[in-house]
């Protein structure tokens, strides 16, 4: 059953660790779409042919290591296309979003960067240090008042690089961190400091589609590696926030337009 409403214990556990999975929150149908239309653009820029599950994962592995301009243009296409803002709208979530902001209207509810990101193995270019999302996104000032909703497509484990976790860690609010600006096809990073995370328990997120993690903006927490042979990990992620705060910033996104290097066996050289 699709749980449209949380209990009182999931929204306290939630204020208390930093975080909640909720089993079985999606129907399957909207991440089934999300998939097959993934699997198109990877056809797109790799014009090789064949079932879902080899485009996904075998020949997305080969063309981002031999290609890595290619991963980028596709990476970007799936941010920019319809399909992937209608699966936000079609899974329904922001119900469940709203009690954990403790939201009374959709009228105060704000979003910030629908997202889609795949992992491929042994890739440390994307890999995001220990964080908080908080550093990145400035709509809200508390963690309390903005999450970001985390949903695996593909099942999400230890060996394919699922997220780490610090829980109660958001409980120490918005903390100073290192900037290290994007690098060629390597992500940008604010790092949180070593030491604060010393003694502290660590959890992975195991999940599988259907599956959403809610995570405070102020929680610690860090990508995984993913060590499969052949195997990506698919996550779709979006923020929510609240817009009816006197310090609330909308953003002000720029549009940039790179030069892709496409792959040469589709495109020339």
């Amino acid at each position: 059953m699709i749980q449209h409403r949380l209990s009182d214990s999931q929204v306290q556990a939630y204020r208390d660790d930093g975080y909640l999975i909720v089993r079985g929150a999606i129907d399957p149908k909207p991440i089934d779409d999300l998939m097959a239309f993934v699997a198109h653009v990877v056809r797109l820029e790799s014009g090789a042919e064949g079932a879902d599950a080899e485009i996904l994962n075998r020949v997305l592995i080969e063309l981002k290591r031999a290609h890595p301009s290619s991963s980028s243009w596709i990476y970007q296409t799936i941010l920019g296309s319809w399909n992937l803002k209608a699966f936000f709208v079609r899974i329904g979530i922001e119900d469940l979003a709203m009690q954990l902001l403790d939201i009374a209207t959709p009228d105060d509810l704000g979003i910030v960067s629908p997202a889609f990101r795949f992992d491929i193995p042994g890739d440390t270019r994307n890999i995001r240090t220990w964080h908080q999302d908080s550093a990145y996104f400035l709509e809200n000032g508390g963690g309390h008042e903005h999450l970001v909703a985390w949903i695996p497509t593909t099942p999400a484990r230890v060996e394919n690089g699922s997220v780490v976790l610090s829980p109660a860690s958001h409980l120490t609010g918005r903390q100073e961190r290192e900037h290290k600006a994007a690098e060629g096809f390597a992500s940008e990073q604010y790092t949180i400091p070593e030491h604060l995370l010393a003694g502290k328990p660590l959890v992975h997120i195991e999940a599988d589609p259907g599956d959403v993690a809610f995570i405070n903006m102020d929680l610690f927490h860090s990508s995984g590696l993913n060590v499969t042979d052949d195997t990506v990990r698919y996550t779709a992620q979006i923020r929510f926030n609240t817009i009816n705060r006197t310090d609330y910033r909308p953003v002000n996104l720029k549009p940039s337009y790179p030069e892709y290097t496409r792959n040469p066996v589709v495109h020339g050289a």
